[in-house]
């Protein structure tokens, strides 16, 4: 029990700087949270094997994601950089009419276009609330900007989605 309670102590006392640095360093948001896991779950085995202690956790830690993401980079080139949205999956089952299925992709592309013409701050923000479900307020603190930064920026991303979706429906 001493071993969880360890753990989650130094969790929280990293976890911001841990997924600035991620973030940072990942053009690839979706698989931040990823690594970001591997890098604690790896810790985490660490710490639980009693091996001779940990004498400075947070250096420690930074170590594996500097490994991790050493190896994230070394197979970036097998994955593909562009990554659906496929969470808007969900809003059209496959037994739908045709039209509904189409124009539920076409939303789809639209998102991602303007995502990826956004900076790579304001897609890691758009991220983080939407992908990962953090609150404005986490996502401000790991990014050391100010809550109403975060809030305004998503305001612009969702006027610009909206404004382009718009100009579609308009279209048709």
């Amino acid at each position: 029990m001493e071993q969880y309670e360890r753990f989650n102590q130094i969790y929280d006392e990293t976890r911001n700087d841990m997924l600035r640095y991620i973030l940072i360093r990942t053009n690839a948001d979706p698989e931040a949270e990823d690594l970001m896991q591997e890098v604690y779950r790896k810790f985490y085995i660490r710490l639980s094997r009693n091996m001779l202690p940990i004498l400075n956790p947070r250096r420690y830690l930074f170590s594996i994601a500097k490994k991790e993401l050493s190896r994230f980079y070394l197979h970036a080139g097998q994955r593909k950089m562009e990554q659906p949205i496929e969470e808007l999956n969900d809003i059209v089952s496959d037994d739908a009419p045709l039209d509904e299925r189409l124009l539920v992709e076409e939303c789809k592309d639209t998102v991602w276009h303007i995502l990826q013409n956004e900076p790579v701050l304001n897609r890691r923000i758009f991220y983080l609330f939407y992908g990962c479900d953090r609150s404005q307020k986490d996502i401000a603190k790991a990014f050391g900007l100010d809550e109403a930064t975060v809030r305004q920026r998503l305001y612009r991303i969702r006027q610009r989605i909206r404004t382009a979706l718009e100009a579609e429906q308009d279209a048709f």
